[in-house]
């Protein structure tokens, strides 16, 4: 059975894309062909009131489908728990962030302990605007006087900031010379702090990181580095005093090193060492977990005095099967956190390297800092140093949702601080399975616990597979838990180009091999079915951002493995995105569609680029927010026209472009519509009885 045999015809009357031809190369000639929608990358007036036809259309579809109101139900009933976010012990006391019960948007409040009176502090839901706004960072000084605050409006991206008085809520400055900005770090002696730049300008020029003093706070002033890569993050140590520059959010290491007790400059630390490093100061000594000799990681001791001399370093962890993410000093010790199969462990090491224990879980799962099952291990770090010896972080499984733990390293005694707010009686299955090339590709599979896994039952795929970035066994989130409940089959796959096994297993997804992200994910499905889970009439496959990337490729090249695919926020045409700066310094796994090799590379496999006249394409809900400016929604214009244009199976093209979103929906009333309509679209096209 092929994955259209049960098609319904369907004539929704989409509204209509002229083709209009147009000559494109790229690599320098090395690709030239005939692109028919080249025009829908413009946003003029007709092409922003096609965009408008196609998601009127498409809203009142999915707002028609049977189980659309019951799924929006459902999961409006499940409360915040995938927005839930770890409380920061910043300051001597605790920012909570997190949507208020009853309220759209986001709010930060402070506490003197984890569970005691909150004061609210920033307010979203107060701040009279045109467009939904969205929490940027809310950075507390050390001291807790001061306080860094933006938010953006309706996804820009483009935040508005303000230096924030504390006790009094007095704003001291507004503004910064950087139209785009990434995260704030503070000095430790709270005389000014650090942000990066993302103008595009700033970033070709390799100028992004500056530094505003409190004294002066409206002027930013370029910090005297020369970093290798434009991603720029400064870390405060675990000794108060150096702060380190991690250079490259992909492969990161801290290339400079300021010791903010001298009045030195920045100096060189790690920068032409080759190699991964990413870790916390303990002593006179850096903790960091390596790739160097250690596919996976191993742990070595570095004095701050000789980074570049190996004879000085120390290993305090092998290498080993295990993947290490993050270490984080508190007091004499480091905690380490490794992934075991893709499950957390914790484990405590004294300044001296010798393993004093392991903290015991309250089961297989994901710790993060953060309520979703992305782990950004190599940019932050996924647990924070608490009060006095103790470490917090947020701890889920598959089954459960978040829940905010403490645990003191010294007695590694474990506390539940809050409850888990969601419980699923379901069941995990961990499977493996060979790719196209061997390598071997590991799945989860979660279903309600009642439900035979003998018998096939429609299923859902997603997957990352990219930028270093690991999707783990955590809470799937709301709108997951609620398929599952209503008898479906939920599924991750860990797909090469991420980030769950290593160095290695990133870069056999990347550049030149990122075809193998996908194969794995073939890989995946065609076990499910050869295993009697599912058919390829009841599987669908979703994905967002580069997941959507994917999401739109597996329609594209494997239309008879898959009866439905949502891809949200993708980039489809992989060649012409090379116009969007931003886009471009956002995407660099997968290549330069200037450099005449990789155009040819980036053909053979961008959807856009591949679809194919009189082909039986799968049931499509492609998402994209109107003002996404990494994947801008003019890649699910040109997917929409093309697939409506050549797709004979029957089946529904519908093209969402939702007003007031960037890179995601907005609002927690937002996201429930957008989960409601997501569960309805696969719903129906994949069977799942009501």
């Amino acid at each position: 059975m092929n994955a259209h045999s049960q098609e319904e015809p369907l004539s929704p009357g989409y509204p209509p894309a002229e083709a209009r031809p147009e000559a494109v190369a790229f690599g320098d000639g090395a690709v030239r062909y005939v692109d028919p929608f080249r025009w829908l990358e413009e946003g003029d007036r007709d092409v922003l009131a096609w965009q408008r036809a196609q998601d009127d259309l498409a809203r009142a579809h999915l707002a028609s489908l049977p189980r659309y109101q019951e799924f929006l139900a459902a999961v409006e009933s499940m409360g915040a728990s995938e927005d839930f976010m770890l409380p920061a012990f910043v300051g001597h006391r605790y920012v909570h962030r997190f949507v208020p019960e009853g309220e759209d948007l986001a709010v930060v409040e402070l506490s003197e302990t984890p569970t005691g009176p909150r004061r609210r502090v920033v307010d979203l839901n107060a701040i009279q605007a045109d467009e939904p706004l969205q929490m940027a960072a809310y950075a507390l000084s050390h001291s807790g006087k001061l306080a860094v605050v933006a938010w953006t409006a309706g996804g820009h991206e483009k935040p508005i900031v303000q230096l924030v008085e504390v006790e009094t809520g007095r704003v001291l400055s507004q503004g910064l010379p950087s139209e785009r900005l990434g995260p704030f770090t503070w000095l430790p002696d709270d005389s000014g702090f650090f942000y990066m730049s993302l103008d595009p300008a700033d970033i070709s020029a390799g100028k992004t990181l500056f530094r505003v003093m409190v004294e002066d706070p409206k002027v930013a002033r370029l910090e005297a580095v020369e970093p290798s890569h434009f991603h720029v993050r400064p870390v405060v140590g675990g000794d108060q005093r150096h702060v380190l520059l991690f250079v490259n959010h992909l492969a990161p290491r801290p290339e400079y090193i300021l010791d903010t007790q001298s009045k030195g400059a920045w100096r060189p630390f790690l920068k032409d060492v080759e190699g991964i490093f990413r870790g916390d100061i303990v002593g006179d000594r850096f903790f960091a977990i390596t790739d160097d000799g250690a596919p996976r990681g191993r742990l070595v001791s570095i004095p701050l005095a000789t980074p570049t001399r190996r004879e000085t370093w120390k290993e305090i962890i092998p290498p080993s099967d295990s993947v290490l993410a993050n270490v984080l000093s508190v007091g004499d010790r480091v905690v380490v956190l490794d992934y075991v199969d893709t499950y957390s462990r914790l484990r405590v090491f004294c300044r001296d390297g010798q393993l004093e224990g392991e903290i015991a879980l309250p089961g297989q799962g994901l710790i993060n800092r953060t309520g979703s099952f992305y782990s950004f291990f190599n940019v932050t770090n996924t647990m924070l140093r608490g009060q006095g010896e103790q470490i917090d972080f947020l701890f889920a499984s598959p089954t459960t949702s978040p829940a905010y733990y403490t645990a003191d390293v010294k007695t590694r005694k474990l506390t539940q601080v809050t409850p888990c707010e969601r419980t699923l009686d379901a069941q995990v299955l961990d499977r493996r399975v060979l790719s196209k090339d061997g390598a071997e590709v590991l799945y989860h599979v979660v279903a309600r616990k009642d439900l035979d896994l003998s018998e096939p039952h429609p299923t859902v795929i997603t997957g990352y597979g990219g930028y270093n970035v690991a999707v783990l066994p955590g809470w799937f989130g709301n709108r997951w838990a609620a398929w599952i409940e209503a008898g479906g089959i939920f599924v991750l796959s860990h797909l090469r180009g991420g980030g769950e096994f290593g160095t290695p297993w990133w870069k056999q997804g990347r550049l030149e091999h990122k075809q193998n992200t996908f194969d794995d994910l073939y890989a995946t499905a065609e076990d499910l079915i050869a295993h009697g889970i599912t058919t390829p009439s009841q599987l669908g496959v979703t994905g967002g951002s580069n997941g959507g990337v994917m999401a739109a490729v597996a329609a594209v090249q494997r239309p008879d493995l898959f009866r439905a695919s949502s891809p949200e926020a993708p980039i489809t045409d992989l060649l012409a995105r090379s116009r969007d700066p931003f886009t471009m310094a956002a995407t660099l796994d997968y290549g330069d569609p200037s450099d005449p090799v990789m155009a040819q590379i980036l053909k053979g496999w961008s959807p856009y680029q591949n679809i194919k006249d009189a082909t039986d394409y799968p049931a499509m809900l492609i998402d994209c927010g109107a003002n996404d400016p990494r994947c801008p929604p003019w890649h699910g214009r040109k997917l929409a026209a093309r697939l409506q244009q050549a797709s004979t199976s029957g089946l529904p093209v519908w093209l969402r472009v939702r007003e007031g979103a960037g890179h995601g929906a907005i609002g927690d009333e937002e996201l429930a519509r957008q989960s409601a309509e997501v569960l309805a679209f696969f719903a129906k096209n994949l069977g799942l009885a009501g």
